[in-house]
């Protein structure tokens, strides 16, 4: 018999290996065989200057509940699913880098967590919130039986009498349970630098908090977003119409040693740019008549309007709309030399903190680029400019040592988010409906402010990989498509979705527009997760093509700005579907536990012809060999050799002699084959299986190069 596909280390025997490298002494055997921890010698070996007085257990504050330790190792449990790849049902296959997953998100983390380990920027979910009500994507309500909670969240038959008391009105357990294991392996794909968004409810809002604390640790919490949507006034006490959204770090230690600054463009400097150039087109050089008409439009802005709030950058120089801004030391305590006025020739006043730049070169570096702006004579300082599209050289400006003084964020036209905001949850209603034609889901994110939001925590990175693992309606998906069409990033976005059915009865609308109106047999969420996909993508083209035809084909040499490019928008997506793996639902279970249904997936795959098989094999061998579902397999030999990345991929035997040929090729090329990789179970040449192990040696490959999956 032969093992399951993925063979990859379980992600405990990773962390054992890092021990076993880095803290040796810590690990013991017992007669069994059983590895065991020596807590005092870990302590030891991390603090060795306390030797005498090691303490490694002591009664503190963490957060318990029934279940959390099976909740803990279901994270890890043995992967039974593979990948099926759906190109039928996919959009531009063969181009995009974007995934649609249909199946249990547990079962996606868990293979996903091959390929993609540390590789994910931001993380967005909007979770089953435990209120009881009938919900769309998973069951929402936790006050079920023990017995049946037990069984959705997967536990095997012999854990049940062990598990006591995990029913109960709103249980906190049960989903406790639900989500532990989900984000256990969320960490695991964050990057150093990544970030994850969790919207939440009142309801576990405080539970959600402390399992986050313990999951990221409580240094990586970042904020407790309030998402206030609309007031309820029949409410008896108080209008709860808010949601949160709890923000952390993978590590924001990390994100301090890079010295990340998350910032927003102001509202309404966009408008402000718009504007200017329009003036400039008309007036050219004549910059009296620019801030003139630039002052009249200010005026005439209704008080509503985002730029009204602006209106100081009424000033205007080649380098666009500025204000002036406070020209000394933040905090107080700067340098002190003499400026001399440009006109009078004399040293102009000192502020009272000290001058802004630390050395006079950097002042006159300052004002040789016009960032420095004098006053009438040398008796008051002079002040920066502060560009409504701000120059690099002030972007560099910023004293590094300097304390903020809370406004230094001003001159660069951009702004920190607050922790509350408002948008009417009838907004992403309202968009939803107009996008499918019907209201087919109760409570879609706002699109606009998930983009916002994702953005604003990405700050420069264009090529992001963002993951929603409650995939939901599709907003994660269509918000990184929008982001991209406005800058022409090259963000990826990661969906996740079960097939969860839709009631006829409850959900009418819902349930007709996917049998109906998209012809599917059977109405679930993901058809309209896809399909919402599928239209927000086809409206993003459609207003890029639009953008293109109104895009002036030049703006001339007045203006500071190259006319934008149209990005070429990548709105596809490959569907994957998570089938049972026949070899590990009989080989990973004692043989009186098999089914007749196991047996039956058994030999129904044994009889599937081999080439039927191939595009499944060599997908989950792609995970199996960590890398991304979307990588491009190039054909090196129809039906038995495949490139993929670095690695080359043996599914059906060839001569010897023409594989070493077609290994030294690749080698002599600019993208050789680090690894080779063999699937045995499709291998029935023995020789073939008795010669590549010195093949492979005789080309340079060590032991860890060659690979035998299957």
């Amino acid at each position: 018999m032969h093992n399951p596909i993925l063979t990859a280390p379980t992600p405990n025997q990773t962390k054992l290996e890092l021990l076993r490298q880095h803290f040796p002494q810590a690990l013991e055997t017992d007669a069994q065989g059983r590895i065991r921890i020596n807590a005092a010698a870990l302590q030891l070996a991390v603090d060795p200057a306390n030797p005498a007085g090691v303490q490694v257990e002591e009664d503190g504050f963490e957060l318990r509940w029934v279940g959390k330790r099976e909740a803990y190792h279901s994270a890890f449990m043995p992967v039974q699913k593979i990948v099926e790849p759906r190109p039928d049902i996919s959009k531009h296959w063969g181009s995009t880098g974007n995934l649609l997953i249909k199946g249990d998100n547990i079962d996606a983390l868990r293979l996903l967590r091959q390929s993609y380990f540390g590789k994910v920027k931001l993380i967005y979910i909007d979770p089953p919130y435990n209120t009881q009500s009938d919900a769309f994507i998973y069951r929402d309500d936790f006050s079920a039986k023990q017995g049946a909670v037990l069984a959705q969240l997967g536990y095997a038959k012999d854990n049940i009498d062990y598990i006591k008391n995990i029913y109960g009105a709103r249980t906190h357990s049960g989903w406790l349970s639900f989500m532990y294991p989900r984000l256990l392996l969320a960490k695991d794909l964050l990057r150093d630098d990544g970030v994850i968004f969790i919207s939440i409810d009142d309801n576990e809002q405080a539970q959600l908090k402390l399992l986050c604390d313990e999951v990221f640790g409580q240094e990586n919490f970042i904020s407790n977003l309030i998402w206030e949507k609309g007031r309820k006034n029949d409410a008896k006490f108080f209008s709860n119409g808010h949601e949160y959204m709890l923000v952390y770090a993978k590590a924001q230690s990390h994100l301090r040693e890079e010295n990340t600054l998350w910032r927003e463009e102001k509202p309404g400097a966009r408008d402000i740019w718009e504007h200017y150039l329009t003036l400039r087109q008309a007036h050219g050089d004549n910059e009296t008549a620019i801030e003139t008409d630039l002052q009249q439009w200010f005026a005439s802005l209704p008080k509503a309007h985002p730029a009204k709030k602006w209106s100081r950058y009424k000033r205007v120089d080649a380098n666009g709309p500025w204000r002036d801004r406070d020209i000394s030391w933040p905090g107080g305590g700067g340098p002190r030399y003499n400026v001399l006025h440009e006109i009078t020739k004399q040293p102009c006043k000192v502020p009272d903190a000290g001058w802004r730049y630390s050395a006079p070169e950097e002042m006159q570096r300052q004002i040789g680029l016009g960032l420095v702006a004098f006053r009438d004579d040398h008796t008051e300082p002079p002040f920066r400019k502060a560009h409504i599209r701000p120059l690099p050289q002030e972007m560099e400006s910023i004293p590094e040592d300097a304390d903020s003084d809370g406004e230094a964020d001003d001159e660069l036209a951009t702004q920190v988010r607050g922790s509350y905001f408002y948008k009417q949850s009838q907004v992403s209603v309202k968009h939803l409906r107009e996008l499918l034609g019907k209201k087919v889901f109760n409570n879609p994110k706002d699109v606009d402010e998930v983009a916002r939001l994702l953005g604003y925590a990405s700050p420069g990175d264009t090529s992001a990989i963002a993951l929603d693992f409650f995939g939901g309606s599709g907003t994660t998906a269509e918000a990184v498509m929008r982001l991209n069409a406005e800058d022409g990033g090259t963000r990826q976005f990661i969906l996740v979705q079960i097939p969860q059915p839709i009631d006829a009865k409850k959900q009418k609308e819902a349930h007709s527009f996917v049998t109906e109106t998209l012809g599917q047999p059977e109405a679930t969420i993901f058809e309209i997760t896809a399909e919402r996909i599928r239209r927000a993508g086809a409206k993003l083209e459609a207003e890029l093509a639009a953008k293109t035809a109104a895009t002036p084909s030049t703006q001339g040499d007045l203006l500071p700005v190259d006319t934008p490019e149209i990005p070429a928008l990548d709105t596809g997506f490959r569907i994957f579907e998570l089938v049972d793996d026949p070899d590990a639902l009989i080989l990973q279970k004692p043989l009186q536990d098999a089914t007749q249904a196991d047996l039956a997936a058994f030999q129904a795959t044994i009889a599937t012809p081999q080439p039927a098989q191939l595009p499944r094999v060599l997908h989950n061998l792609l995970l199996a060999e960590k890398l991304p579902l979307t990588t491009v397999l190039h054909t090196v030999k129809d039906a038995h050799l495949y490139l993929a990345d670095n690695v080359l991929m043996v599914v059906k035997p060839v001569p010897l002699a023409e594989l070493a040929d077609t290994l030294r090729a690749l080698q002599a090329s600019a993208t050789p084959a680090v690894y080779l990789t063999v699937y045995a179970p499709w291998i029935d040449d023995n020789n073939f299986m008795l010669g590549i192990k010195t093949l492979a040696e005789s080309l340079g490959y060590s032991a860890d190069k060659l690979r035998l999956r299957g």
